[in-house]
């Protein structure tokens, strides 16, 4: 009779223990106003990265994470208690603008997203939120932001150098690509050249490049899209001299430069738009966060992780 009581009474123990380990893992973590974050949800929103956070730093704790879902849950309500929605059309558009923008027809379009492992409703419910939050932010943070013209010209005299057309060689280039006798041939192209024939001539005969035919012309060149390393060699490099040896896994390089653009101071005027988009993010993400800690103050919220 006992024990028979005993294995009656060991299903409902053990579906007691399940409930309380179920209760242990599924634990409140925060506390946001009138509303909570469960041990699970964070869970689900950190292992399927619902925010988009660890794509761009994977080192992201939970307890980081925790507090970006936080202001997430903030902003949320936010636009519940302003009443801000979009239309059906609103949404619709903003899917018909982001396909246009990409060149896919909706059939492209829905097998992408599908790719991605979302579905056109999990899609345009994404969109929805994202212009809700665009004409909040707009609301909020958007309309505080004021640029000066005193603003824009300090910061043009404090970086003038940034604002200036690149420098530009005008390069020509042979290789020589990876062999028993490629230092061989290079020093025969150095001797040559050393002796009077022209950089043209000697890469039309020698070299193993696209630009071969053409006398190794490269036309004009920007400094900045070159190497760091090959950059500051031919920096260094004058007017019709033979640069050294450059040495890559293609092979071995020579430079000649025909000439030289060391670019022009852009005036005012040619940038104050530009200065002034740069300014305005600037601010923006200023007070984006002064308005988050705002919303954080007036809220109630008690972390529990």
């Amino acid at each position: 009779m006992i024990r028979r009581i005993i294995y009656s009474a060991i299903p409902a123990l053990l579906m007691l223990s399940a409930s309380i380990q179920a209760e242990i893992v599924d634990r409140i973590v925060a506390v946001v106003g009138n509303q909570v974050i469960t041990m699970s949800e964070l869970e689900k929103a950190y292992n399927k990265d619902e925010l988009g956070l660890l794509k761009s730093n994977s080192q992201i704790s939970r307890q980081e994470y925790l507090e970006k879902m936080i202001e997430k849950m903030l902003i949320d309500q936010e636009v519940k208690r302003q009443g801000i929605t979009v239309s059906v059309l609103e949404v619709e558009q903003a899917i018909e603008k982001k396909r246009t923008q990409l060149g896919m027809s909706p059939e492209d379009f829905i097998q992408t997203l599908r790719r991605q492992g979302m579905t056109i409703d999990e899609y345009r419910e994404q969109v929805r939120q994202n212009l809700v939050l665009g004409k909040l932010v707009s609301r909020e943070v958007k309309s505080e932001i004021n640029i000066t013209d005193q603003e824009i010209q300090l910061y043009y005299q404090k970086h003038q150098a940034e604002f200036k057309t690149p420098d530009k060689i005008h390069l020509y280039h042979l290789v020589i690509r990876k062999g028993e006798a490629s230092r061989e041939t290079i020093s025969r192209i150095q001797k040559e050249f050393a002796q009077g024939t022209s950089f043209t001539a000697l890469a039309k005969k020698y070299s193993e490049g696209e630009e071969a035919e053409k006398g190794g012309d490269l036309g004009w060149v920007e400094m900045n899209a070159l190497k760091p390393e090959l950059a500051q060699m031919l920096k260094n490099l004058q007017i019709n001299e033979l640069s050294p040896v450059y040495e890559d896994e293609v092979g071995l390089h020579l430079f000649w430069i025909q000439g030289k653009d060391q670019g022009t101071q852009l005036a005012l005027d040619q940038v104050r738009d530009q200065i002034k988009q740069i300014l305005e993010r600037e601010q923006f993400d200023q007070q984006y966060e002064l308005w988050l800690k705002r919303l954080k103050s007036k809220a109630y919220i008690e972390i529990r992780l």
